[in-house]
């Protein structure tokens, strides 16, 4: 790899090893990197090799389609912010590693808070699998979700814009396929 730490490559390096280093919140790391692996391909070769060349609004301007369908609007700023936060939390980190604080308060904040409750442990869990998940051979787009103590299920093909009545439909169909153990008996 460079000794460049400008170059896209390194930005993707620290996305993975940020939630690991403690920097960065694991679901922030995640959604940060899916923004910028979805408008990456935009990006000219003098903005791959030096980042600070990017202006986020105009590469946002010139995404009109990813793969065989439109953007939506409100999809397109979320990565505009998505990508703004990421640019300026790494050159903040590339500046000074030792005194570097997230822009969006994202850090995990473990001290801060304690130990916190048992629902924000499960979720910082999930987030961090997630992102393992995602930099790992896993295929992208792959929702861990943790069962039981050894028992995770792998949900895939989730649509982006997934509403709460078909979220509601996929609930329903797992839990027929549940078994109620009281009646087993």
């Amino acid at each position: 790899m460079s000794d460049n730490p400008y170059t896209l490559d390194r930005l993707h390096e620290f996305l993975r090893q940020a939630p690991v280093a403690g920097l960065l919140n694991p679901a922030v790391a995640k959604s940060r990197g899916q923004a910028l692996e979805q408008v990456q391909e935009e990006l000219t070769v003098v903005e791959r090799n030096d980042l600070r060349l990017i202006d986020v609004d105009e590469l946002c301007g010139r995404l009109h389609k990813i793969g065989d369908s439109s953007v939506r609007p409100e999809v397109l700023d979320l990565y505009n912010k998505r990508l703004k936060a990421t640019l300026v939390d790494y050159l903040a980190w590339v500046q000074n590693p030792k005194s570097y604080a997230s822009v969006g308060g994202d850090r995990v904040k473990r001290g801060a808070r304690g130990d916190g409750t048992s629902q924000e442990r499960l979720q910082e869990m999930r987030a961090l699998e997630d992102t393992l998940l995602a930099t790992s051979d896993w295929a992208p787009g792959i929702v861990s979700i943790p069962l039981r103590e050894g028992t995770s299920v792998f949900v895939q093909n989730l649509p982006l814009d997934l509403t709460e009545q078909e979220a509601r439909k996929i609930a329903r169909v797992i839990e027929a396929l549940a078994s109620d153990r009281s009646t087993d008996a």
